[in-house]
């Protein structure tokens, strides 16, 4: 379980310097809204909305990463804002951690963390693919087609409206 801690910070931490750097390629500058992993992740998602073509993907894709991320920023938060007890599994009851914030109890199984750990570690990837496309490209995953909106929810679980 503390490696499992310890792989979290290190993915959010990656996730928020992809947010950053890509903020800063966009704009130019890293604006103080751009502080912590929620400030940057929201402000990539406004930067990629200004940036990108109308017929791209770009803006939907940003807008459902961001709002997907929310969740898992949530547990995030909870374990290392909150963290209140750390269970190995006992009988058929599963090895969870318990964390407490503004007076609200939650919890998350091994299996849950770790199937949140496995989609947050290549989620980083996403990041670059939305903000910098490659549109000149035959194969580039932005064009808003079925293939590409299948392929979005296939790789990074992205359901599009």
């Amino acid at each position: 379980m503390s490696g499992a801690i310890g792989s979290l910070i290190l993915i959010w931490s990656r996730i928020e310097r992809s947010a950053r750097d890509d903020v800063v390629r966009l704009l130019g500058f890293l604006p103080a809204k751009a502080h912590g992993i929620k400030g940057a992740v929201r402000t990539w998602e406004d930067a990629v909305v200004e940036a990108q073509p109308a017929d791209s993907l770009c803006a939907l894709l940003a807008a459902t990463l961001r709002s997907r991320l929310q969740g898992q920023l949530d547990i995030r938060n909870g374990i290392c804002h909150g963290l209140i007890g750390i269970m190995g599994s006992v009988g058929d009851a599963p090895a969870t951690l318990s964390w407490e914030l503004n007076g609200l109890k939650q919890s998350i199984s091994w299996e849950d963390l770790q199937s949140s750990l496995g989609w947050l570690s290549k989620i980083h990837f996403a990041f670059s693919m939305i903000s910098n496309p490659a549109l000149e490209r035959l194969d580039c995953r932005v064009i808003d087609t079925g293939e590409n909106r299948e392929w979005w929810r296939t790789e990074f679980g992205l359901e599009l409206p």
